[in-house]
């Protein structure tokens, strides 16, 4: 044989049995068995994302469940994912859930915000063993069929670390109206038996509501009629100049003021008195006005039976005692308290009854 013809052939062998010793190589048979070498170049690669748990004596192999709550969820439930770890009480096992996993974006499906709390650790189960549940919250929003594939979870035996794996979860996604491709008509419902005076307990409470709507609307008819403003109380009529004038000359001839050397106040007194009788009687305002003022108003409004001499000469007197300082004697004091009656009684009109005599007479009209 030539070299060229040695070389082909060797490339040749070289280029058929080396795959094969690679895969006899991995999986622990001997590298020139050529069934094992041609069963390995025709299986399928292997899934990237599968979990393939490792063997466990029976004593040792934990149980793990995983149920869906509710069992048939509708589109934007929280859907609860609960797998239930039973194993050793001197292991320890260890699963973080694969996120991903839980977002499957081709049926709308996202990994809930909010999950629920974990508990770190296991309850005791009897026997030696321990019990421990991890939760995961998803929400749905589209009707599908969600598959969960199987995720891998570590049991550490104190020695060795073995894979241990979730099974496969399922479950169809309901859509928030009905579900049956073909339903079925229901049968109708039976007429209910009403028996005579069923409806009386309704006529009562209806009775009863009329009569609650009637008192509060009358209660509040009178609170509206109360709550408007009510017309002012007219004020009584003004007294007559002279009523006023007449208990004001009383009070004085009653009062103590020249007992006790209050001339001045006294005098000040009968000068308003009289001016508050000219003004009310004249209409216009004699307190504010000096006393040439008021002769000028009265003379040119004069009363009927009062004398402007005796008005001028009161008014003089009492400025006199008010402003010069003069000392009256008693007899003055006396005489001015009787002037200012004599043109106060002169000038009261015909309806009002004299001093002294009963109310409900009248005097005649001068």
């Amino acid at each position: 044989m030539s070299p060229y013809a040695r070389t082909t052939a060797l490339a040749l062998a070289l280029g058929v049995f080396a795959p094969a010793r690679a895969l006899a190589q991995r999986d622990g048979g001997p590298a020139g068995d050529a069934n094992t070498a041609g069963d390995a170049s025709r299986a399928a690669p292997a899934d990237p994302g599968a979990c393939t748990p490792d063997l466990l004596p029976l004593d040792r192999m934990p149980a793990v469940t995983a149920t869906v709550e509710p069992a048939q969820p509708r589109v934007g439930d929280r859907v609860l994912v609960r797998y239930r770890f039973r194993y050793r009480a001197q292991d320890r096992l260890e699963f973080d859930p694969d996120v991903v996993a839980y977002q499957q974006p081709a049926i709308e499906m996202d990994y809930a915000r909010e999950q629920p709390e974990r508990l770190r650790g296991g309850r005791p189960d009897g026997e030696g063993w321990l019990v421990s549940e991890v939760v995961v919250a998803v929400q749905p929003f589209r009707s599908a069929e969600v598959v969960l594939r199987a995720q891998a979870s570590r049991l550490l035996t104190g020695d060795e670390i073995a894979r241990v794996c979730t099974p496969e979860v399922r479950f169809r996604v309901r859509g928030p109206f009905g579900n049956d491709p073909h339903p079925a008509p229901r049968d109708i419902t039976e007429p209910e038996l009403v028996r005579f005076g069923a409806l009386t307990w309704r006529y009562i409470a209806l009775g009863l509501d009329g009569a609650f709507v009637v008192v509060c609307g009358t209660l509040l008819g009178v609170a509206l009629v109360r709550a408007r403003p009510k017309k002012p109380v007219p004020p009584p009529p003004p007294r007559h100049p002279y009523d006023v004038a007449r208990e004001a000359l009383d009070a004085l001839a009653r009062s103590n003021l020249l007992s006790r050397g209050l001339t001045k106040d006294y005098y000040d007194a009968i000068s308003d008195v009289v001016r508050r009788y000219l003004g009310g009687m004249c209409g216009f305002d004699a307190i504010e006005m000096t006393t040439r003022e008021v002769i000028t108003e009265v003379r040119s409004r004069p009363l009927p039976g009062v004398a402007l001499v005796e008005v001028e000469r009161l008014l003089s007197e009492c400025d006199l005692v008010k402003f010069a300082r003069y000392a009256p004697s008693h007899e003055e004091n006396d005489e001015i308290l009787r002037s200012a009656e004599s043109i106060i009684d002169r000038g009261r009109p015909a309806v009002v009854p004299p001093r002294g005599e009963h109310a409900t007479r009248r005097e005649e009209p001068r």
